[in-house]
């Protein structure tokens, strides 16, 4: 562990897909303020499981964590809260499906949490496909679209269309191309409580983890739900976005069928992360026993996008996201 850090830093990540961890390994393991990085195992296909235990043996950066009757769902994921109570380390989860970290990510996270570790629960980056973060993004002017977004985890726009997604990933992509990734940070961090928060990246120390012990997650809740806005009420201090510190979160149930299928995104992040891509690799089509799990799993919405492939609101709505350059 670093001299100049007064914990240890432990990214843990629920795995997983394959198609997303090879991208989000390259961040991962060439950041060097990140001590240790756990992979949670709650894999729904054996061979996104056969490659999380390889990727374990290659690096010693890396710990497999097994639960018992885990199915793949959020649900199983609040099994493994209980390995986050290490008193001097900072955890930050990491969705498998984040696809882009800034440099030193570990340390820029940390290092607004230490400084104010008595004053907040947790801390996030400012997510790129994030509902309450594009909404900020907008409210705020860096980007600019004609979509009636909402202040909620489960917009419509923000976090249901696929087409919105893929508009706001391109607008991201070319601005990291074009050297432009500092006009999406923001000069101020905000508060967030008593509102669900969409945790595809959030640090917390293992300390209170400790502490609270099983209310930290208890087994029966909504994780996501539960850390963002009730975790804050029981500690009496809400979360932190961070906001100079940018992220991008590939998909929400709701956007991944499209964003794989139709569109060539995922393979942009591969190359921004220095991966040659196949596209007709990661284009291929889920598993039948996976599709009509979802089918059984997830709402009305879900069903008509991911299994007949039909999107009521591109009737409607031209989704078109574009950076603010006149900033």
């Amino acid at each position: 562990m670093s001299k100049t850090k007064l914990h240890k830093i432990i990214a843990v990540t629920p795995a997983g897909r394959k198609r997303y961890l090879e991208i989000l390994s390259r961040y991962i393991l060439s950041d060097d303020s990140i001590d240790e990085w756990h992979l949670w195992d709650n894999c729904r296909e054996q061979s996104d499981r056969e490659y999380i235990y390889r990727l374990s043996k290659e690096n010693k950066k890396i710990y497999l964590i097994k639960e018992k009757n885990v199915d793949g769902t959020n649900r199983s994921v609040n099994k493994f809260y209980k390995y986050c109570m290490e008193e001097k380390a900072f955890y930050i989860k990491i969705d498998d499906d984040i696809v882009y970290l800034p440099t030193n990510f570990g340390m820029k996270l940390y290092s607004r949490a230490i400084q104010e570790k008595n004053k907040y629960t947790w801390w996030s980056p400012l997510v790129i496909n994030n509902a309450i973060c594009t909404y900020l993004l907008n409210a705020l002017g860096i980007i600019k679209t004609k979509c009636a977004l909402t202040a909620q985890a489960s917009c419509p726009i923000g976090w249901g269309s696929p087409f919105f997604a893929g508009q706001l990933h391109k607008a991201f992509i070319k601005s990291v191309k074009s050297m432009k990734y500092n006009k999406w940070k923001l000069s101020k961090d905000y508060e967030i409580f008593l509102q669900r928060f969409s945790i595809n990246t959030i640090g917390f120390f293992g300390d209170l983890c400790k502490k609270l012990g099983d209310k930290f997650c208890p087994a029966d809740v909504d994780d996501e739900e539960y850390i963002s806005a009730t975790l804050p009420i029981l500690t009496q201090k809400p979360g932190r976005l961070v906001c100079d510190i940018v992220v991008a979160h590939f998909s929400f149930y709701t956007q991944e069928h499209y964003l794989l299928k139709k569109t060539n995104i995922l393979e942009e992040y591969k190359l921004l992360a220095g991966i040659s891509t196949n596209s007709a690799d990661d284009k291929q089509k889920s598993k039948i026993f996976h599709k009509f799990q979802k089918l059984i799993i997830y709402n009305v919405k879900y069903i008509m996008n991911e299994i007949f492939e039909f999107y009521l609101p591109q009737q409607s709505i031209k989704y078109k996201v574009n950076l603010n350059d006149d900033l």
